[in-house]
């Protein structure tokens, strides 16, 4: 998908699948449905030895 930009794309929560809304306009694509999915699955990938 050249040429449109990243946050036109639909994104779902590593942690837990959920679809992430996106804010039209410039900035950050999220990647987490809130804040506490992101560090669970941050501590969960480096209790698997993962660089996270």
């Amino acid at each position: 998908m050249m040429g449109q930009p990243a946050k036109s794309h639909e994104v779902t929560c590593p942690h837990c699948n959920a679809v992430v809304e996106q804010k039209p306009g410039a900035g950050r694509v999220k990647r987490y449905c809130t804040p506490e999915a992101g560090r669970s699955y941050r501590q969960r990938m480096r209790a698997l030895g993962f660089d996270v």
